[in-house]
């Protein structure tokens, strides 16, 4: 445990160093996102709200929403049912618990996978500002997964398709994926 927590501290402090770094990092991937979303063909904009289309409302990038989970895996293949936007259910396995904090607050987040799409994890979260400054439904982050360790970037928390046009069939986050305070990091509510 002692090791755990050494490295822990020691990973914190080598993010703190490359703060200027993470910034651009994370300024640069927004920017590539504003220019996908307005040009790329397969943006989930509408075509003719394009044409306005300035970029997507963020949260001003903040350090202290960076954080490093420990996980605990799911000792068996855990199946669960989430439902979407469109009110359809979609397959998930859970792989793991991530326990972290946030502003020093203890916080614990499933990471899931899903059965139907892909090889990536993901992240699906509600928080005090959903439907207010940010998606009522709420929104996403893919973890970086090492080992027993996984990277929760909240700077990087997105909103799914659906909130862009309604065609788009997105999971909604379980009840049990609600944070008890604001995460005021990431992408705010979409405004056409």
């Amino acid at each position: 445990m002692k090791k755990q927590i050494t490295l822990f501290v020691l990973s914190i402090l080598i993010f703190a160093s490359c703060a200027p770094k993470y910034e651009v990092e994370v300024q640069t991937e927004r920017n590539k996102k504003d220019k996908a979303f307005k040009d790329g063909a397969g943006s989930p904009i509408p075509y003719d709200d394009r044409k306005t289309f300035e970029g997507l409302d963020y949260y001003p990038i903040d350090s202290s929403y960076y954080a490093v989970a420990m996980l605990t895996l799911t000792q068996s293949v855990k199946e669960l049912t989430l439902k979407t936007s469109q009110g359809k259910d979609r397959r998930f396995k859970m792989y793991a618990k991530a326990d972290f904090k946030l502003k020093g607050k203890p916080l614990s987040l499933n990471i899931y996978k899903a059965i139907e799409d892909g090889d990536g994890f993901s992240v699906l979260f509600t928080d005090q500002t959903s439907g207010k400054t940010t998606y009522e439904v709420g929104r996403y982050i893919e973890p970086e997964i090492n080992g027993l360790r996984a990277i929760l970037d909240f700077n990087r928390a997105y909103n799914p398709y659906c909130i862009y046009d309604k065609k788009y069939d997105c999971p909604i986050p379980p009840q049990e994926s609600h944070l008890d305070m604001e995460i005021l990091a990431g992408e705010k509510k979409y405004k056409k």
